[in-house]
């Protein structure tokens, strides 16, 4: 059997022809908006790990900057939720449903340009110590900060052709 496939190969030739009919173009292609964000964003954050953790992950994507266009904050929620309940009545695994409000305003009118909410979820196992089970927390405490980080990214360059100067 031979891994080329002319039927998928066709639908891929058909569908890239469609998209290009409708408007459709990369987000970070070169000269577009979201291209023109890198190093204009300041990203100011509140304090804890995953508020680090979450700012890291912004700037890595959205760059540093020495004179910001645009300020971007962010809040950072996590609920825990037992899901797994052992025979001797222990949780061991657990559910982090995490929130994470953001606002892009500009850095010199205040204008707020932007707002949103993202959502995301990751799960963690619990043993029957301490230790084990806490890092397993804060792994995936960590996990959903950036999960929700990157929900920021996609959302605030997915809208950028509209509010971006």
């Amino acid at each position: 059997m031979s891994l080329y496939n002319r039927r998928t190969a066709l639908a891929a030739l058909i569908s890239a022809s469609l998209l290009g009919g409708c408007g459709f173009s990369p987000i970070y292609g070169e000269g577009t908006a979201a291209d023109g964000l890198r190093g204009t964003i300041d990203i100011t954050s509140g304090k804890g790990r995953e508020f680090f953790a979450m700012r890291e992950r912004l700037v890595e994507r959205f760059g540093f900057t020495s004179a910001p266009k645009y300020r971007l904050s962010f809040t950072y929620k996590a609920e825990s939720e037992g899901l797994a309940v052992s025979t001797t009545a222990e949780v061991t695994r657990f559910n982090l449903d995490g929130t994470s409000d953001f606002k892009v305003v500009d850095a010199d009118t205040g204008a707020v340009l932007l707002t949103g909410t993202v959502t995301s979820k990751t799960a963690y196992s619990a043993t029957s110590e301490t230790f084990p089970t806490r890092v397993a927390e804060q792994d995936a405490r960590s996990r959903l900060a950036l999960a929700l980080a990157d929900q920021i990214v996609t959302r605030v360059s997915a809208t950028a052709p509209k509010w971006a100067k």
